[in-house]
């Protein structure tokens, strides 16, 4: 007589199957961000509008209007690349399978996939690239103090 198979290891084995379909889409999406094309794409947007940005409470509308062409100009170009690799590929389901996944998922990627659905992260990553066009980046040449293990190094002048 055949046992009927368990429920429990039937979710286990759809689950895994999710689960590495979820890996393998980051793992392309960690390819196609550190690629050059991405890169340059990304950094040519921020350069033309960066300087629309300031660190207020109030956020002016073109605010809107650059976010809604920021996502529709690098979202699009992700899911293209994403359709190269997996047909069939959407990103509407990749979205909400983030949201579920996103305690497993590497800083950097989950902050810029972020910059898509969460205004404040987009509107962080400009004030950052700001301050550093601006030359206010984060300083920490005075944080770092290096002191000598070996005393008889130091000498007296």
């Amino acid at each position: 007589m055949m046992e009927a198979p368990d429920e429990e290891n039937l979710g286990v084995a759809i689950s895994s199957s999710s689960n590495a379909q979820f890996d393998a889409v980051v793992g392309y999406l960690e390819d196609i961000i550190m690629d050059d094309d991405f890169q340059l794409l990304q950094r040519t947007f921020m350069e033309k509008h960066y300087q629309e940005f300031d660190d207020s409470e109030e956020n002016k509308l073109i605010y809107t209007s650059i976010f809604n062409e920021y996502i529709s100009l690098v979202e699009k170009y992700i899911e293209e690349k994403l359709l190269d690799r997996i047909p069939g590929f959407s990103m509407t389901a990749f979205t909400i399978s983030l949201q579920q996944h996103k305690d497993e998922m590497a800083g950097d990627i989950f902050d810029m996939l972020l910059t898509f659905t969460d205004f404040l992260a987009f509107k962080e990553m400009f004030l950052d690239y700001r301050a550093e066009k601006e030359g206010r980046g984060l300083d920490l040449s005075n944080v770092l103090v290096v002191t000598s293990l070996n005393n008889s190094s130091v000498s007296s002048s």
